[in-house]
């Protein structure tokens, strides 16, 4: 699909004022809001990137899904690169060399021309599990020049003082909401403090785990060796692949045996697993090696608690850490070769 011409010349004149205004002079990447799309109703959550003289832009979190991925970064909570997970929209200045054949080409139709350094506005779109990309969809490009403007209005109005954005209750966000004018001809903008919507989970944990009841019993009565223990990694590959459409990153799970010093399982899938892809594969390993681990230890909360419902039932605890060594050695010799 080719980069649209028209459909993205708001979105350059945007950012264009965007960046004149250079609002990362007095806002840091700490300093979140909201703009609320005014076809879906979704809430891109915003933060001006600059402050640290690195990266000059825009990033819009999409949904509370994007603002949980802001909060990772921040936090320094992210068990992956952010390009495997980040669900965003990204608006960074580059220098001419850093912008694809199809980006410039783009530009050069719409009349734009820049000169220097972090000059070039370059507009991305990061989906999990996908390699990221210009931006290619008319609703895309039409929500991402609405947040561009909407961000331009709130930071020259917490020019004085940036810490307006920060509310004593931590839940809430200014955000910019739109309304239809009377005709019903434009959009009228007003700041209200909204919190955000729940992050939906895939699948409830009980009826994700939820498995034959023979299976259930041939698990419980597994031999299970003291102290043994299997690490359990699901990762993003660092090959992209796909010639046509969109490239994506495939999906590795690797189970490793430390005490053994074996790798006893190794799948890679095309797209991100469900939850239920996760269950169906440890069930199977446990049946096939005949029998079970008295521990699991994983570096995701979100599968391990998927995980613990069943896991529990058959007396397997689940343990998160930081890291898991033996299945990181053997996913970055993988990368090398891969690479």
């Amino acid at each position: 699909m080719k980069l649209l011409i028209e459909e993205a010349r708001p979105l350059y004149e945007a950012s264009n004022r965007f960046k004149q205004q250079a609002s990362w002079q007095w806002l840091s990447s700490s300093h979140i809001f909201g703009v609320q799309d005014p076809e879906t109703g979704q809430i891109g959550y915003c933060t001006v990137m600059g402050n640290g003289g690195e990266l000059y832009g825009l990033a819009v979190y999409l949904g509370t899904e994007g603002l949980d991925n802001l909060f990772n970064l921040l936090q320094g909570n992210n068990v992956e690169d952010p390009v495997f997970t980040q669900q965003c929209l990204l608006l960074s200045f580059e220098n001419r060399d850093e912008l694809s054949s199809e980006e410039y080409k783009q530009l050069k139709a719409l009349g734009f021309s820049y000169r220097g350094r972090n000059a070039w506005p370059t507009f991305h779109r990061y989906e999990p599990g996908f390699v990221p990309g210009p931006v290619r969809e008319a609703k895309d490009l039409r929500f991402f020049a609405t947040c561009v403007e909407q961000a331009i209005e709130v930071a020259s109005s917490v020019q004085s003082d940036p810490d307006q954005l920060f509310h004593s209750d931590q839940q809430l966000f200014l955000t910019r909401v739109p309304e239809r004018s009377s005709d019903g001809q434009a959009w009228n903008w007003s700041d209200q403090w909204v919190e955000p919507v729940p992050l939906v989970v895939e699948e409830e944990p009980a009826q994700a785990a939820r498995i034959d009841e023979i299976k259930l019993a041939r698990l419980r009565r597994l031999p299970c060796p003291p102290e043994s223990f299997w690490e359990f990694g699901l990762f993003y590959l660092h090959t992209a692949v796909g010639n046509k459409g969109r490239p994506y990153f495939p999906q590795i799970l690797i189970i490793s045996e430390p005490a053994s010093g074996m790798i006893i399982h190794s799948a890679v899938a095309e797209k991100k697993r469900s939850s239920e892809q996760c269950i169906e594969e440890l069930v199977d390993l446990l049946l096939q090696r005949e029998y079970k681990p008295s521990r699991l230890i994983l570096t995701l909360p979100n599968i391990a608690q998927v995980l613990l419902p069943l896991l529990t039932s058959i007396d397997i605890d689940v343990y998160t850490a930081d890291r898991l060594p033996m299945v990181e050695d053997v996913l970055q010799e993988l990368n090398q070769f891969l690479h």
